[in-house]
């Protein structure tokens, strides 16, 4: 028989006692008198899995059947799901805060500008997801990789590099090993740091369910981080020796999946290595890939696959586990990533870090208590700043005095009625990209700027638009109406001059111009966040309510003043935020002077 509870074996013991004294039916009434109710009862459980770099874009769910099998088709996926920074240090600050990166200021995965340096500096380990849980009454647990910059020579050691705080335990990757598929080191709570000899998804595995265990076994509610660092590429340490040296930067798989997918190649989409790119900034510059850049891509391409088989393997282990315990029907169990990735997309090498939906579009999905079954959600625009106000409606723990730049998504009866419907995911960038796959001697020099704010709005219902904005800071500007450019390979500004190309919203036409200059509007209106702008931008404009959507902005009453409004412009190319050099702040229309 399976303990229901952390003192349900009690009453197990007791049931068995009582058999053998041939007094079945007064065993059951005395155990069940003597088992307390466990406060796991009360709260659902949470088992969070988050995996590195994966893309949504190039098909990788589908090479994930125990995901579908355990978590897709048990629950709801969110098909419209958004990193609103397309790189892991400053996603996963969002995630954890539910702050935009611009409000967290972690910019970047190496400090001065980012990585956990830059988090405990801003005082984000003293106010994030994990406190907040522990402050209500649960147990919180964390395993894999958090955040870029914790090393093994500094991790804890002071204040300035402490340990992760809220946390009631965590065993965390440090580097130089975090990235050292087959020798991994971590560091558990004050422990000190142990380097493995095994693959680290299943060493990642096993840590996260023994915290399980742990957690069961200290019968409170609880949340469970697990993090792989696959598919991610991997690194290992200057001038150390690595066994076995992998002749080049690429993720790994466990040998037991090394065989898989021989032949499969990056989807041959209408964006791969295109004979044209309509594409802004550096991007514009590339080159298309030759034979040997392809096959590099297509190799990669098979690795990440081969490298999350494990990762779908630790989502099988995490669910026969919680069924195990009899801990399923109570535990929320989400699976997602921090930022989306590309292979050749708009002929980029490998990597991640661009405002395209390759970068930005990532997995959502959830199932547990209260969660529709086999549902696809594609009628909510969610993000990343809306998971931790998610996780804890969820938990029924209070959002105030928390000042959110998300809002908790619909995932259950009462995550939809906080949910505060929003059509737009503003997306930003400061620094150089970051190139994974490309060949050793590329020249970075020429790609230095790609600092950028860019849009990803869409509609429903009677006002379907689906659109994509981009502002680099060099000046440059893409628009993409993706409902008919879904590879966002036709950037339709260069047409704004002549008048001819339109763009259709809630069934109506409209001139490039009329649309950029509401676009322009609402990439500022986000830009700072304040009072809850990045989830209302459109009350920052119109401050009488009565424009919700782009559909209600584009009425002709408006047009005066969105053509008036200074257009979104960088004063110059930062690797970093500056406020300052990144537009004006709109004046509302409600005191906007015509004359």
């Amino acid at each position: 028989m399976k303990p229901l509870a952390t003192f349900s074996l009690f009453a197990t013991i007791f049931t068995v006692s009582f058999v053998y004294a041939d007094n079945v039916q007064l065993s059951v009434s005395v155990a069940a008198l003597a088992a307390p109710t466990s406060p796991q009862t009360d709260k659902p459980n949470f088992v969070f899995i988050l995996s590195d770099d994966q893309d949504y874009e190039m098909d990788s769910l589908d090479y994930m059947p125990l995901l579908k099998k355990y978590i897709a088709d048990e629950g709801t996926r969110f098909e419209r799901h958004y990193a609103t920074t397309a790189q892991c240090c400053p996603s996963r600050a969002s995630l954890w805060t539910g702050k935009t990166t611009h409000n967290t200021n972690v910019t970047d995965v190496t400090p001065p500008h980012g990585a956990w340096v830059k988090f405990v500096a801003r005082g984000l380990n003293e106010d994030y997801f994990p406190i907040w849980l522990t402050n209500n009454g649960y147990n919180a647990y964390y395993t894999g990789k958090f955040q870029n910059g914790q090393d093994r020579s500094n991790y804890g050691k002071d204040r300035a590099h402490a340990l992760m705080k809220g946390w009631t335990s965590a065993d965390v990757l440090l580097e130089p090993y975090t990235y050292n598929y087959n020798q991994p080191g971590m560091k558990r709570d004050k422990a000190d740091f142990h380097q493995y000899n095994n693959y680290t998804t299943d060493l990642i595995s096993s840590k996260g369910i023994k915290y399980i265990n742990e957690a069961h076994e200290a019968g409170k509610p609880f949340f469970v981080g697990i993090a792989p660092i696959a598919p991610h590429v991997q690194t290992w340490p200057a001038g150390r020796n690595v066994t076995p040296t992998p002749p080049e930067r690429l993720p790994i798989s466990a040998p037991r999946h090394s065989h898989m997918f021989p032949n499969v190649t990056v989807p041959p989409t209408k964006n791969f290595n295109p004979n044209k790119t309509s594409a802004g900034g550096w991007v514009q510059k590339l080159p298309k890939l030759d034979t040997c850049e392809l096959d590099r891509a297509n190799k990669f391409y098979r690795r990440r696959l081969q490298a999350l088989q494990a990762v779908d393997e630790l989502v099988e282990a995490v669910i026969q586990a919680l069924d195990d315990l009899e801990l399923l029907n109570n535990t929320y169990v989400i699976y997602t990533t921090d930022n989306g990735y590309h292979i050749g997309q708009h002929r980029i090498p490998a990597g991640k870090g661009c405002a395209y939906e390759t970068d930005v579009h990532i997995p959502f999905m959830v199932r547990g208590p209260g969660v529709d079954k086999g549902v696809n959600r594609t009628d909510v625009v969610t993000n990343h700043v809306d998971v931790a106000p998610t996780l804890l409606t969820l938990a029924g723990i209070p959002l105030s005095p928390h000042d959110f730049d998300g809002t908790p998504m619909p995932i259950t009866k009462a995550g939809e009625a906080a949910h505060v419907a929003h059509e737009h995911v503003g997306i930003e960038f400061w620094g150089e990209p970051v190139f994974e796959g490309a060949a050793e001697d590329i020249d970075h020099s020429k790609f230095k700027n790609n600092t950028y704010k860019a849009l990803r709005i869409m509609g429903n219902g009677e006002n379907t638009f689906n659109l994509g904005y981009i502002v680099w800071c060099n000046g440059d500007h893409e628009l993409y109406d993706m409902t008919l450019d879904p590879y966002q390979t036709d950037n339709l500004m260069p047409a704004m001059s002549s008048g001819n190309a339109t763009i259709t919203i809630g069934g109506e036409s409209y001139s490039v111009k009329k649309v950029r200059d509401r676009l322009d509007g609402l990439v500022q209106a986000v830009r700072k966040c304040d009072n809850g702008a990045c989830v209302k931008p459109w009350s920052t404009l119109h401050t009488n309510g009565n424009v919700s959507t782009l559909a209600d902005a584009m009425n002709t009453e408006f047009d005066d003043y969105y053509d008036s409004l200074a257009k979104m412009k960088y004063e110059r190319c930062y690797p970093y935020y500056n406020a300052a050099a990144e537009g004006p702040v709109p004046k509302p229309f409600n005191s906007w002077d015509e004359s």
